[in-house]
């Protein structure tokens, strides 16, 4: 292993080390980070009861941290929290990893116009990906055995409404997994509807498999799931969360359907209105049933939610946090890149006007915002990481500028860390 050294400035890039770390204050040459992995259980002593109980408050006020809710108790705390406690205890007297479970990961918006860049996950999702990962690892930094986040990938519960073929939703969530594997992410875990129904009980599934399957998992969900008589204009009238995501729906599928198949025979403004709040119910309803199908597979997690809420039932937990707002989902958005390293969540057609659009393997990745930071004599890429962390990555036998290095230090200032990587 290489060993770890703390040197001062000018930045030496002969190092032996493939890695510098420069944060505010001082730079670091440092091995390859082992990402720790997040075991279910860890065999040990069963804490007593009020051990257990005050380590399940501590867990819980880290992920309270990351909620955003629309109100609270009196106390000023996260609604939900009552409710979980005792769940979290449970696991920690049995000590096994805290699980929660998060319905998300859809699909892009399929409208590639104005609001995303594509069809496929891009540095939107690999921030929210990172955003679980740093809950799943602060909640270890107090707690040995840790925490998993399972991922159930709703995307075939609303795709045939919006218009979007079931191929690219397999696509979508096939590159997702990817991600996560090949940034040994291993406290997040996949779990595609097909599988909770049973209907499928392998890991991985081919293109024309999954395809096979969506009608009949469409089909199961609302045959297991589904209430008798079910009204849900009386839901949306009693049920303030659910009242939020149907207006969430309602607001922007009238952006997101412009282009799609599912609106183009609307003979006006006012037909395609009423055809979005349509939608937007049915959506409701296949909503309810899969969070039904979710609460009956994992009943002992903790549930959060990208959706904003009160928090009675769940955590919601933006997944790329803003300043002002709870922010927007990465497949209903754009991720720009602000010189200091912190992200804004946006339309594509409210970021191509003021920030440099970043490719990434030939693929629309993110927006940038333009500096003379990010433009140097040598041949560098620039990965932006959650945190306002920076990745410089460049090649071995590429000797940077003066220029460069005076560049590379003004990054550093501004960014929690940099790291250069040799490669």
């Amino acid at each position: 292993m290489l060993a770890t050294a703390i040197v001062e400035a000018p930045i030496l890039l002969n190092t032996p080390s493939d890695r510098i770390v420069l944060t505010k204050t001082r730079i670091s040459y440092l091995p390859r980070p082992v990402i720790p992995r997040v075991e279910p259980d860890t065999p040990a002593s069963i804490p007593p009861v009020s051990s257990a109980r005050a380590k399940a408050e501590e867990i819980l006020n880290i992920v309270e941290t990351y909620g955003s809710h629309e109100r609270t108790s009196a106390a000023g705390e996260w609604l939900g929290r009552a409710s979980f406690a005792p769940r979290v205890e449970t696991h920690v007297v049995a000590n096994r990893a805290i699980p929660m479970v998060l319905p998300a990961f859809p699909m892009k918006s399929n409208n590639r116009m104005d609001k995303v860049l594509g069809a496929f996950p891009d540095l939107g999702e690999e921030l929210g990906l990172a955003r679980l990962v740093n809950l799943c690892r602060d909640i270890k930094a107090v707690y040995a055995p840790g925490a998993i986040v399972v991922i159930v990938t709703d995307g075939i519960c609303y795709n045939d409404l919006t218009g979007i073929p079931d191929e690219e939703v397999w696509e979508y969530g096939n590159r997702l997994r990817k991600i996560a594997a090949e940034r040994g992410y291993a406290c997040i875990q996949f779990h595609r509807i097909m599988n909770m129904l049973g209907l499928y009980s392998g890991a991985r599934i081919s293109q024309a498999e999954y395809v096979k399957l969506c009608d009949i998992s469409r089909k199961e969900i609302h045959r297991r799931c589904g209430r008798p008589g079910f009204d849900v204009d009386k839901l949306l009238k009693s049920d303030e969360d659910y009242l939020r995501t149907y207006n969430g729906y309602d607001k922007f599928m009238k952006v997101d359907l412009k282009f799609s198949p599912v609106t183009k025979d609307c003979a006006g403004p006012k037909q395609y209105k009423k055809r979005i709040k349509s939608i937007a119910k049915t959506m409701i309803v296949r909503g309810v049933e899969y969070a039904e199908l979710v609460r009956q597979i994992y009943p002992d997690s903790l549930r959060l939610s990208i959706h904003p809420s009160s928090g009675q039932t769940k955590l919601s937990c933006p997944l790329i946090p803003q300043k002002d707002s709870f922010s927007m989902s990465p497949w209903h958005c754009s991720v720009a890149v602000l010189v200091n390293g912190k992200f804004i969540t946006a339309h594509k057609s409210s970021h191509r006007q003021n920030f440099d659009l970043i490719e990434k393997n030939g693929q629309p990745y993110f927006f940038r915002e333009s500096s003379p930071l990010f433009k140097w004599d040598a041949i560098v890429d620039f990965e932006h990481l959650y945190g306002q962390n920076l990745v410089v990555r460049m090649q071995k036998n590429c000797e940077p500028s003066d220029s460069d290095l005076d560049k590379l230090a003004l990054l550093a200032i501004q960014h929690n860390s940099v790291m250069v990587m040799l490669d």
